[in-house]
């Protein structure tokens, strides 16, 4: 690197080039079918559901008014339905306006629209209120409050639809038409929150991150080399990593904001190591060249173990059934890998081509941070077992607040509480009775008088049950059909009259209500329920109790199964506890591998326990404080052992201090007056880049932040005290290897 300097320099300015070209190739995808596990149960069952009965997802409009029932607001409402049907991507529209009214007469059924003309006349608008009042399906409020209050309408669109370009398409005739005040929630709107929170969070966040850790590089050093050449090397990774990601062809999704900030702020620690050692060797009085060999020969070996762990840590996500998390994982370790690389080949290259900075003070005399950390350490080695117990106690308290821990991978666990998204939710749930839809799969005879009844009789029930709306049904429609031709309110008694009257309703031209319903032999059918978004804690309770009672009403009368895009968060909960426990075991497995073929598994082991101490403290603090497990915090282990890498460091010191002559005790407290500074500087620095993440607009991306603020006071306290404690005691006489190295 050395002799070949300008040569280097040149080959990176090459391939940076390449990798922005590779950049402005990400795609966004904040899609919340893009957050759905790859190969699963729930998921393909609603695939299934959607296209055999051609239904889809869900965006709810409510407006408001003194009373909806006024020839304006029903013009109005007809000028809106219209409209939303026109958008491209909607497949259906059901309205106050356009629902379907069904009239009896001389045994000729007849359907038309509920408002078939604009500006209708008091007595229509009295025949509409009769209507709605007395239908089975309509007066439960499906369509308007009892009071007039409020009136809904529900839009279904394709799967394959760009949700926030029909979100912009669907609020535009809203917006135009209505007089009152409204408000909406869905898939689009949420998607829509999300992918505006990433387009403002990228940048804002970064920006943020690079202002924390330049101030720290400020504070560290205190020099324009000590500034700009760690700055460097993380843009470096930075631009390489999100490079490498575009010619893959990933996608970036919501996570993925986490993995630009992980980069700038892990990256910054192999700089920060590397360059504290050059400054170290310079205030020896080492001309500049030998200062750089002096870094490449020691500190060097850190970074490459270092790296190549959180590289192997963050790629261990690519084991996920989810495509963010894989997508995360990804774009971090190729980010990391490169920083790394970067540090090891372009920093001292550059440091071979600038002058060196004048020291002005020699760093193992000068500095109370120095003086305090070599304290501490002689403290440590002269009470090891004393420090190592204590710390075995606090990680017992500690462990016993993993177990209070709740998971929570709901989609709206992605947005603020504060959110118009949130606000807008629960605002439909109080006028609608919920805010999405969950659905149940009959297998039956749905010819079948005894069945339709249980299946009326279920829906009835179910809506005792708190957090359960209005219900739609092949059962609903028939007692619905069944009082429109007889006007006795009930179910046929035979399947002879149940065939008949569906025959009067198919020719009435209401085909396509029928087939959103049931499929055309009367075999399968659907009931669609009313509900809000919950937790998915809340949400696991609901659906139990749904099944409880199902088995109870209907019986062994037909076979069920539930869907929906709640209970697929269920399933997202499962496959991420899955994924946290894979990917913590074998990124822990992977450190002690890859420092165990470079060092030793003595050393590997001893820098196990900094790791591990920092992963139950960080769970255990979560669960104590009351925070969610959810899709980002459940990476916060993982991402521990990223930011860990200060053990490593410290380890290397250490054996290489036992190397020189000094005893255990004198090298703990060399190792940390030196090598500790910098893992007090790394630590604030790296706590410093995560700490941009707790301003994100994605709930759990701001959790996140938070946590991994916190896991690097832990990581960086427990460097401090249980290493060189556990060095003292495990590490006592580390040998030398064939090629002259310490293990």
């Amino acid at each position: 690197m050395l002799r070949k300097s300008l040569w280097v320099v040149l080959a990176f300015a090459l391939v940076t080039v390449v990798m922005v070209v590779g950049a402005k190739r990400i795609v966004k995808d904040t899609s919340a079918e893009a957050m759905n596990p790859d190969h699963n149960a729930i998921v393909e069952l609603n695939d299934s559901i959607n296209r055999d009965f051609n239904v889809g997802r869900n965006e709810i409009f409510v407006l408001h008014a003194d009373s909806v029932f006024t020839p304006k607001h029903l013009t109005e409402i007809r000028a809106i339905t219209a409209g939303l049907e026109a958008v491209h991507g909607v497949k259906k529209v059901t309205s106050l306006t356009n629902a379907s009214r069904l009239v009896e007469s001389d045994g000729v059924l007849s359907s038309g629209d509920m408002v078939p003309a604009d500006n209708p006349g008091e007595e229509e608008i009295a025949g509409i209120r009769r209507y709605l009042d007395t239908n089975y399906l309509f007066k439960s409020g499906f369509l308007a409050a009892r009071d007039g209050s409020s009136t809904n309408i529900v839009v279904e669109f394709e799967d394959s639809a760009d949700l926030p370009t029909i979100m912009a398409d669907m609020v535009r005739p809203v917006e135009a038409h209505w007089t009152s005040t409204y408000d909406l929630t869905g898939i689009p709107s949420l998607e829509s929150y999300l992918l505006d929170a990433v387009k403002i969070d990228l940048p804002f966040l970064g920006g943020l991150a690079i202002f924390v850790i330049l101030l720290m590089f400020v504070i560290n050093y205190r020099s324009f080399l000590g500034v700009w050449l760690p700055l460097l090397q993380i843009l470096v990774g930075l631009v390489w990593g999100a490079g490498s990601f575009g010619w893959i062809g990933m996608k970036f999704q919501s996570l993925t904001i986490i993995a630009p900030i992980a980069i700038l702020a892990v990256g910054s620690s192999f700089s920060l190591h590397l360059l504290g050692r050059y400054f170290l060797e310079l205030s020896r009085g080492r001309e500049k060249r030998k200062a750089i060999l002096e870094v490449m020969n020691h500190t060097a070996l850190g970074v490459f173990v270092s790296g190549l762990a959180i590289t192997a840590s963050m790629l261990t996500f690519l084991l996920s059934d989810l495509g963010m998390v894989r997508g995360l994982g990804l774009f971090s370790a190729l980010g990391v890998f490169a920083a790394m690389i970067s540090s090891l080949t372009l920093f001292p290259a550059l440091l071979q081509i600038l002058p060196a900075p004048k020291v002005r003070v020699r760093l193992e005399e000068g500095g109370g941070l120095g003086k305090a950390l070599g304290g501490l350490g002689r403290w440590i080695a002269a009470r090891p077992k004393a420090v190592l117990g204590s710390g075995a106690a606090l990680l017992l308290v500690a462990s016993f607040g993993i177990f209070l821990i709740v998971p929570n991978t709901s989609l709206i666990g992605f947005v603020r509480p504060d959110s118009s998204v949130i606000l807008g939710m629960k605002a439909v749930d109080k006028a609608f009775g919920g805010s999405t839809s969950a659905r149940m799969l009959v297998d039956g005879d749905l010819h079948d008088p005894e069945l339709l009844k249980a299946l009326l009789a279920y829906q009835e029930d179910v809506r005792s049950i708190p957090g359960v709306g209005p219900s739609t049904s092949i059962a609903t429609l028939m007692r619905t059909l069944h009082e429109t031709l007889t006007g006795e309110a009930g179910m046929p008694q035979t399947q002879n009259l149940v065939a008949q009257e569906l025959l009067v309703y198919e020719s009435s031209g209401s085909v396509d209500d029928l087939t959103s319903l049931v499929n055309l032999d009367f075999t399968q059918g659907i009931v669609t329920f009313i509900t809000p978004r919950l937790s998915t804690h809340e949400t696991k309770a609901l659906f139990a109790k749904l099944q409880q009672r199902a088995d109870l009403i209907i019986g062994d009368r037909a076979l069920f199964q539930f869907a929906g895009d709640v209970l697929t968060e269920t399933a997202i909960e499962a496959v991420i506890i899955r994924d946290f426990i894979i990917s913590l075991t074998l990124a822990l497995a992977l450190v002690i591998l890859i420092d165990s073929l470079i060092r030793s598994l003595r050393a590997a082991l001893v820098t196990i326990i900094v790791l591990a101490s920092t992963i139950i403290l960080q769970y255990g603090v979560m669960g104590l404080a009351g925070l969610p497990f959810n899709l980002a915090t459940a990476l916060a282990g993982a991402l521990a052992i990223g930011v860990g890498d200060y053990a490593i460091h410290l380890t290397v010191r250490y054996m290489e201090d036992r190397k020189s002559g000094l005893s255990p005790e004198e090298a703990i407290a060399t190792a940390l007056s030196t090598s500790g500074r910098s893992v007090a500087f790394t630590a604030m620095t790296i706590g410093g880049g995560f700490t941009a993440l707790i301003f994100s607009r994605i709930m759990p991306v701001a959790t996140l932040g938070g946590v991994m603020v916190l896991t690097v006071v832990l990581v960086g306290a427990a460097t401090l005290t249980l290493l060189p404690a556990a060095c003292v005691l495990f590490l006592r006489n580390p040998q030398k290897t064939k090629g002259g190295q310490i293990s």
